[in-house]
């Protein structure tokens, strides 16, 4: 990876940011597009027409800051919610293992939101003879609507899912603790289902604002004086070091690589700054690092997806495709082992 001294327009480069810091950040982020128009409001057209599915509410995100003059289109966000949706299978069997798809974990990866929404309207149906499906497609609205990788309070949403309360509030985020809530509430006994978490896919994206925007953001926030500027040209995933999965993830690069191009590995074997076991594939401690997939739910099968949408190779439109051929890829896989 490539170093380059930081510039970045908060913080003094070397001194970790304080409260100033993160306020001034928090208050210049602006509102870019519609949470409401482009995610909420498809997700219930959908399901007032689905005899498959419904639509649950279970959370909300409080905007009481003055982020914003005025919010898109002339919308002031002052003092309005954000809903934070769910869609799961109306007629759950506890005969059935479960499936967790999650988008929208970095509001800014329009292609994981994307990539849900399409995989819930055009695909889901057909695996609900196998599991259970529960669907997520945007756990950070905050940072979709602003096109931002972290939340309000500048932290990364995808490190903060740890069941563990030592040092909550350092990493911690409030989408994060929502989520996890949720989740666990599916299994209670008021509602006398019987979760057993098999599968759990989030789907993200690599833009090429990571190396203008977001990683000097955090490398000004964490206290640093350079940052890496290296995003990998392709699809690629990151897997659980957890387990031996190995066929699952190379059955997955495999569907995914008619749609779109392979990230291939560095000189030195490496991916994203990390080991590459092959080319597209990385395995990492996904609970230690408390990652949504590794951390969310305690399920056998877990993956991060990560696609390029900036390269020449591909386009938008097809890493939207790609999320959802991964996804179909996962389940298929493990159905098909099942039936063995």
């Amino acid at each position: 990876m490539v170093k380059v001294p930081l510039s970045y327009p908060i913080g003094t480069p070397g001194i970790p940011w304080g409260a100033s810091e993160r306020q001034t950040w928090r208050v210049t982020r602006k509102i870019k597009r519609s949470y409401h128009a482009d995610v909420v409001l498809p997700l219930k057209d959908f399901c007032a027409q689905s005899d498959s599915f419904e639509l649950v509410q279970y959370g909300s995100l409080a905007v009481t800051d003055n982020y914003n003059d005025n919010g898109y289109d002339g919308i002031d966000s002052v003092g309005r919610d954000l809903p934070l949706y769910a869609v799961i299978s109306k007629v759950f069997s506890n005969n059935k293992p479960c499936v967790l798809i999650t988008g929208g974990t970095h509001g800014y990866e329009t292609s994981g939101v994307m990539g849900a929404l399409s995989f819930l309207v055009s695909r889901a149906v057909q695996y609900l003879p196998y599991v259970n499906v529960v669907v997520v497609p945007c756990m950070c609205p905050w940072g979709y609507e602003r096109i931002e990788r972290w939340v309000a309070n500048a932290l990364d949403p995808n490190r903060s899912f740890r069941w563990t309360k030592e040092d909550e509030a350092d990493w911690r985020t409030e989408e994060a603790t929502m989520l996890m809530a949720f989740l666990d509430r599916l299994g209670d006994k008021d509602h006398n289902r019987v979760i057993k978490w098999l599968c759990h896919v989030d789907l993200h994206e690599t833009t090429q604002s990571d190396c203008t925007e977001f990683r000097p953001a955090k490398a000004a926030r964490d206290g640093l004086k350079e940052y890496d500027d290296h995003v990998p040209d392709g699809f690629y995933l990151v897997g659980d070091i957890v387990g031996n999965h190995l066929e699952w993830y190379n059955a997955i690069l495999q569907r995914v690589e008619k749609v779109t191009h392979i990230a291939e590995m560095e000189e030195d074997n490496t991916l994203s700054g990390y080991p590459a076991t092959s080319r597209g594939l990385i395995l990492v401690p996904a609970k230690e690092l408390g990652l949504c997939a590794g951390g969310a739910v305690d399920a056998k099968y877990v993956m991060t997806t990560e696609v390029y949408p900036d390269s020449e190779r591909t386009s938008p439109n097809d890493c939207v495709v790609a999320q959802v051929e991964a996804i179909c890829a996962a389940i298929d896989f493990i159905i098909q082992q099942k039936m063995n």
